[in-house]
């Protein structure tokens, strides 16, 4: 079996010259690598059809031009969570955190009106939001700008309790449950608009691209997070991976490269192995 693979990837070495540039895309925080003499072009990610009892890894098909080509999940086939999931799953955290400020806020009126103490935090950096919104790296500028809108009304919605605290110790229970229907329709709002605004664009930031490859004359779509450039990898950097190490990418990753100005390291793609088990028509 070792020699069958020190085999594959000898042949591989030598198929492709060192003058040859590569598609180098991403794929959760990853950077690979792709001959662009297997790549045919590279669009946005068009509408997908699902097709049922394929392989987890196999989304389903797309349409190029009346041409029906399955779609590979790269992130699916090495082994991660794909975008569409990590994105479903920040669109369900954003609801969340609208919703926990709604019963915040629930929860000091009711407080008001029972007459006892509210023991929800006043802190904004405590809440659930606060403890992610403080610690948030996002790869979007645009999503990055957008943040910085929180800050303000959601110090603010916080501090309505410290207010409220205080016109209920001064004995003013009416001005404390104006207030708290002012912030409703107010601060509370604006946090709303600003969770369905994020929403939005981090999705529309995180739009995949499709990759059309060409294996031996069977063409299919490969998803990706992004295409970064095309270029040549850094002469004589392509090795073999250690054996086993390419195991952790699905199989998929046999060798890897650098980039000539960074030095980063490139893991490269395998058409041949990308295509295993997908059904062509």
């Amino acid at each position: 079996m070792g020699d069958l693979r020190e085999h594959r990837v000898e042949r591989a070495l030598k198929n492709y010259p060192a003058e040859m540039a590569w598609a180098i895309i991403q794929a959760k925080n990853q950077a690979f690598g792709i001959a662009t003499r297997d790549l045919r072009e590279m669009v946005i990610m068009p509408e997908v059809s699902e097709v049922p009892n394929t392989g987890e890894h196999i989304r389903g098909v797309i349409n190029l031009r009346g041409r029906v080509l399955p779609l590979i999940d790269l992130r699916k086939r090495i082994g991660v969570a794909s975008l569409a999931e990590e994105n479903a799953a920040f669109l369900a955290m954003m609801e969340q955190r609208e919703k926990d400020h709604h019963n915040w806020l629930d929860e000091l009126e009711a407080s008001v009106r029972e007459r006892r103490e509210f023991r929800l935090t006043t802190d904004p950096h405590q809440c659930a939001f606060g403890k992610w919104y403080d610690t948030y790296k996002p790869e979007s500028t645009l999503v990055a700008m957008h943040l910085k809108k929180f800050d303000q009304p959601h110090q603010q919605i916080h501090a309505v309790a410290v207010e409220v605290a205080k016109l209920e110790a001064e004995g003013q229970i009416d001005r404390a449950h104006e207030l708290i229907e002012e912030t409703r329709t107010g601060v509370l709002a604006r946090l709303v608009t600003l969770f369905a605004e994020l929403s939005s664009l981090a999705h529309e930031s995180r739009r995949e691209i499709a990759l059309i490859v060409e294996d031996e004359g069977k063409r299919f779509a490969i998803s990706a997070d992004s295409a970064l450039s095309v270029e040549k990898l850094a002469a004589g950097s392509i090795e073999a991976l250690e054996a086993g190490v390419g195991v952790t990418h699905g199989g998929v990753v046999q060798r890897f490269g650098k980039r000539i100005k960074t030095g980063e390291i490139i893991l490269i793609l395998e058409s041949d192995r990308l295509r295993e088990g997908v059904a062509f028509s």
